[in-house]
């Protein structure tokens, strides 16, 4: 406004000192209707810097926590992490069926009567279990199994072998069977399978509307391969350019039934603490869980991170990412991580890469405008492209509106002029992010100037 005043009495002065008095007289009449249009001009030229100013911290004194997080430095986990070890030798436990096959007993025959063959089981197509010997035997609840003229045995946790020795021995020592005549047979005739649910929400390019919905798939996985990697390689693989880098593991498994509701209700009021496996994430840090006094210590989400700063080693528990009846993994989409874009840039948003680095000259461009470009914006004004068909002066302010984590937000101002020239001032854009540019004081009075001269001052010149 101070600028405007000063650009007022000087146009008084030049008129005061016309020696013309006729002259000075028309003048008069003829300049102040000029300036009132002037003054229209100066705001329809997208005029803001001087009529509504920001004020923003220059970049060179921001705190390190507000320079944003440079994603091109994480390395990806390795998807290794993310299945159980390979190679553990099978252990029994509840779903399980049993192949078992006992001369004289399983089947009863006589020992006069010639013994029968033990069947022969083919697995389905699905499986990748060899063809196994004997009659099917369930592993119950707890781990039992039920056998001919035996209590109930449990075999949770035993191998196959150690499930074969343990029968014989049983068999002995009742002496159903003479010591050394029992050579009982236990194959694995259909392996347990575990019901889990993935959930990955709509991920569509950037640009087109995300309906906010999820395509969920229920899978069956086998024992030894009920794991995060397999389940996301059921569902359509690990996560996209347009998903998060991160897997939600719901464990409802772990959740008391007694204790459902009171779980549900701070998961959905967000008071619970959610773990994460790794407190170095930027937006993912851990936590002792959600938990309840005198209940349970475990958490009932878990956030796994698919990309970490080098240097760190994310450690991984093989209950964290092993999968059971019930438990939801849950694949979110990025439309959320946007940034935003107004004043002479146009108006829109777009999405940040999810990978790599994007900075204010790069979101610019991503935007539609360049540094070397004057193009008007939606805060231009009307002016805007006539200023910048005669080659006004480019706009290098630039404005992050940028939120914080508390909600509240930061005005950063970005000098283009130094971005361009020292990569210290070229800060990183992160999601939620607005880039508002505008002109700076100078650079509008010179485009007022420009303007003024095409619409006053080639009239008064021709005028005379």
């Amino acid at each position: 406004m101070q600028s405007i005043i000063q650009l007022l009495t000087f146009f008084s002065a030049i008129n005061s000192s016309s020696t013309a008095p006729r002259r000075q007289r028309t003048t008069r009449w003829l300049n102040w209707p000029a300036l009132t249009a002037m003054l229209v001009l100066l705001g329809s030229t997208g005029c803001t810097s001087l009529l509504t100013p920001i004020e923003g911290i220059p970049v060179s004194r921001l705190p390190p926590e507000l320079l944003g997080i440079r994603r091109s430095d994480y390395v990806p986990v390795p998807v290794v992490m993310l299945s159980i070890p390979a190679g553990q030798e099978y252990r029994l436990d509840e779903g399980d069926i049993l192949g078992v096959y006992i001369q004289g007993v399983l089947p009863f025959s006589s020992p006069t009567s010639v013994p029968e063959p033990p069947p022969v089981n083919f697995p389905d197509s699905a499986s990748a279990l060899p063809p196994s010997i004997g009659y099917p035997i369930p592993v119950q609840a707890n781990g039992l199994i039920s056998l001919p003229l035996l209590d109930p045995i449990s075999v949770k946790g035993l191998t196959m072998e150690e499930v074969r020795v343990k029968i014989k021995r049983i068999y002995e020592a009742q002496e159903f069977v003479q010591e050394g005549k029992a050579n009982p047979i236990v194959t694995l005739i259909r392996e347990r399978t575990y019901n889990v649910t993935v959930l990955r929400e709509n991920a569509v390019p950037a640009g087109k509307e995300v309906d906010q919905a999820a395509r969920g798939v229920s899978l069956k996985l086998p024992a030894y391969q009920n794991d995060l990697l397999h389940a996301l390689t059921q569902s359509g693989g690990m996560p996209g350019v347009n998903e998060k880098n991160e897997v939600t593991i719901f464990k409802t498994s772990r959740i008391p039934a007694h204790m459902r509701d009171e779980v549900m209700s701070q998961l959905m009021a967000g008071s619970g603490e959610y773990p994460c496996l790794e407190t170095m994430i930027s937006d993912c840090q851990a936590s002792a869980g959600l938990t309840f006094h005198g209940l349970t210590s475990e958490p009932y989400m878990i956030k796994v991170p698919l990309r970490m700063p080098p240097g760190q080693t994310m450690s991984i528990r093989p209950e964290d990412i092993e999968l059971i009846n019930g438990d939801i993994v849950l694949v979110e989409s990025r439309e959320s991580e946007l940034f935003y874009t107004g004043g002479l840039l146009p108006g829109g948003q777009h999405a940040v890469p999810r990978d790599y680095d994007l900075d204010v000259l790069g979101a610019m461009a991503i935007a539609g405008s360049g540094v070397d470009q004057s193009r008007g914006g939606s805060g231009g004004g009307a002016g805007g492209g006539i200023i910048g068909g005669l080659g006004g002066a480019k706009p290098t302010q630039l404005f992050i509106v940028r939120k914080l984590p508390s909600g509240r937000t930061y005005n950063i101002a970005v000098d283009l002029q130094l971005a361009v020239n020292n990569s210290s001032e070229n800060i990183l854009v992160q999601p939620g992010d607005t880039l508002i540019l505008r002109n700076k004081p100078h650079e509008e009075l010179l485009n007022f100037g420009i303007a003024t001269f095409f619409t006053y001052g080639i009239r008064e010149l021709f005028s005379n």
